[in-house]
């Protein structure tokens, strides 16, 4: 039997209007593990949210393991696998799953398919959404994308690399 909502009550910040998102060319980001486009921003939640495509090409890796100290973060897959590497083990889903990270818990994830992977992530509270925009502007203006540049990156966002001694993969059967 499911919790009553009360049970998951917490502090919520609202924002005034409807949003529609209608990315412009800004916010399309042409990063060195896959295109990712803000369909929302923070700026247009008060904070509250945002939300991020991003396609994956085959073997690429979207993120190392890392920690986000500040918000929580939601993937759904709408086509190909991809390979989540967490404390709790390896699990790969499929298109159609989902998979939610609270903050405080290590996680990466690659597509390790031979197609390319598409996810749609939500960020709680929004911000996050900035750091793949300065990975885009570091790409863009020639620097190396190096491990230590995007633990820079990430830093004020209130992440932080996190290597994971892995227990074994397991499949998620979808």
């Amino acid at each position: 039997m499911a919790a009553p909502v009360a049970a998951y009550a917490a502090p919520v910040t609202s924002f005034p209007d409807i949003v529609i998102g209608r990315p412009g060319a800004d916010d399309v980001l042409d990063l060195p593990f896959g295109i990712f486009t803000v369909r929302i921003s923070g700026d247009q939640t008060a904070g509250a949210l945002s939300v991020v495509d991003s396609i994956l090409a085959p073997g690429a890796v979207g993120a190392a393991p890392h920690i986000h100290h500040g918000h929580e973060e939601y993937f759904l897959i709408t086509a190909g696998e991809v390979t989540f590497e967490t404390a709790d083990g390896v699990l790969t889903v499929g298109a159609g799953g989902a998979v939610s990270v609270p903050r405080g818990r290590p996680h990466g994830y690659r597509n390790t398919s031979t197609e390319p992977a598409r996810l749609t992530t939500v960020f709680t509270p929004a911000g996050y959404e900035n750091y793949f925009r300065a990975v885009a502007e570091a790409s863009a203006s020639g620097e190396e994308i190096t491990p230590e540049l995007l633990a820079a990156l990430r830093a004020p966002h209130r992440t932080t690399s996190s290597p994971l001694d892995l227990p074994p993969h397991r499949p998620s059967g979808g």
